[in-house]
């Protein structure tokens, strides 16, 4: 009878994690999702998603206060406060946007979309601190529940999915009229299956039951670990000899120079700079193939997450030239994703779409995929190397590379207009 309860418990336990995992990925993803729904309807148009990356990079700043809850904390409570107040600013913020995504501000003679990039930068404020407290939190729980973790994860991203294809993309077609003695051509967009303000009301409540799955686990404290319970200290740290050896020997920087370089530059091309090409190089040829290549990444995501874990003989100490070649062939890739940018309005094959559209989104899918495969393994490597002290330098470089990355896409997109806009219903001769 004893073990029977014991396992119902770990059962409930573990769904009540999955659920509350589901925000994590929401919290990253879920505007990233909807770019392409947004863009054309935003003054910012095309130069959108460079403007939306930096802002979301800039929202790590609101890290800083958990590491100093961190240091200053005598025990793990303000993990609980800071989860709820994180999923409850989450919720509000989302809630906001309902109402407010497509107001805009006039500044300096032009008009902003000030209250799209405040709420953006707050939700991605949540996802950093998120990411800094629900990890910790799950160590709390039998070292099996971080699969729930990471299942909830992946239900996530193959939700945000599926809300991204039924929702579909907006279709435009271009109307002869007769307007005097002349005669125009005028766009007619199609309606979406579903609002912009309903996808934001749906992600609210995914993050509503988030919140309430972390309220019974917290005040019930169902399945919680006694050994561990309000002990950092042991929720951290792995009981296994060996690997606490390795989370104590010291992190050499010099040894491991190619391989901080190889995860910097690979989130600076892709994570960074990438975003900012994408409207040039997909929506040139149609609002349908940008969309569909945008939520398709999430599909990428969850594909080599499975495909690193069946694959796990895959590292960089069995395989160590593996990282670079990907880099060089994702460099390669994302050089070409800037070429077909350059290009817009007049892309390849700009008189056969279908074509061309898939051949670019297909260009940028592989770019993305090598990516997240690249920063898996690397940081598999860092934690077998050097333990916690290895994920810090590698967190290091992520946020760095990828902050650059996204700097350098904002200056190109918005400050020098290096790319330019092909607009709808315009016969551009290519």
């Amino acid at each position: 009878m004893g073990s029977y309860k014991i396992e119902n418990t770990t059962i409930i336990v573990f769904i009540l994690i999955t659920i509350f995992s589901l925000c994590q990925n929401i919290l990253f993803y879920g505007i990233f999702i909807e770019l392409p729904v947004i863009v054309d309807r935003l003054p910012e148009g095309w130069s959108l998603p460079a403007t939306f990356n930096l802002i979301s990079q800039t929202a790590i700043i609101s890290a800083s206060i958990i590491f100093l809850l961190r240091h200053l904390a005598k025990s793990n409570l303000y993990e609980d406060i800071g989860i709820i107040t994180t999923l409850v600013i989450g919720i509000s913020a989302f809630v906001l946007l309902v109402f407010t995504w497509n107001k805009t501000t006039l500044i300096y003679n032009e008009y902003h979309s000030t209250y799209f990039l405040f709420f953006t930068f707050i939700i991605c404020s949540c996802d950093y601190t998120g990411t800094l407290l629900f990890l910790p939190y799950i160590h709390r729980y039998k070292s099996i529940m971080i699969r729930a973790y990471f299942l909830g994860d992946a239900i996530s991203s193959g939700s945000l999915a599926i809300l991204g294809y039924t929702q579909d993309s907006a279709v435009s077609e271009c109307i002869l009229i007769n307007d005097g003695n002349q005669t125009k051509l005028i766009e007619e967009v199609s309606v979406l299956n579903y609002s912009i303000e309903t996808y934001f009301s749906i992600l609210s409540c995914i993050i509503l039951f988030s919140l309430i799955s972390f309220l019974i686990l917290s005040i019930s404290k169902i399945g919680q670990d006694k050994i561990n319970e309000n002990n950092e200290t042991l929720a951290l740290i792995d009981t296994n000899n060996q690997e606490n050896q390795k989370r104590t020997r010291q992190f050499h920087l010099s040894d491991n120079a190619p391989y901080l370089f190889a995860m910097f530059w690979s989130c600076l091309i892709t994570f960074g700079f990438l975003p900012a090409l994408q409207t040039y190089a997909l929506s040139s040829y149609s609002q349908d193939i940008y969309q569909k290549t945008i939520v398709s990444s999430e599909v990428v995501y969850v594909l080599v997450q499975i495909m690193c874990a069946v694959y796990s003989n895959i590292t960089v100490a069995a395989y160590p030239r593996l990282i670079h070649i990907l880099n060089i062939i994702a460099t390669i890739l994302v050089a070409c994703i800037l070429i077909i940018a350059k290009m817009s309005p007049c892309p390849p094959f700009a008189d056969h779409i279908l074509i061309g559209g898939l051949i670019t989104a297909l260009i940028y899918l592989t770019a993305n995929g090598i990516n997240h495969f690249t920063y898996i393994i690397l940081n598999i490597h860092f934690r077998d190397v050097a333990g916690k002290a290895g994920l810090f330098w590698g967190c290091v470089m992520v946020q760095s590379g990828t902050f650059l990355g996204a700097s350098l896409g904002y200056i190109f997109t918005v400050h020098f207009s290096f790319f330019k806009e092909r607009f709808p219903c315009v016969d551009y001769i290519c």
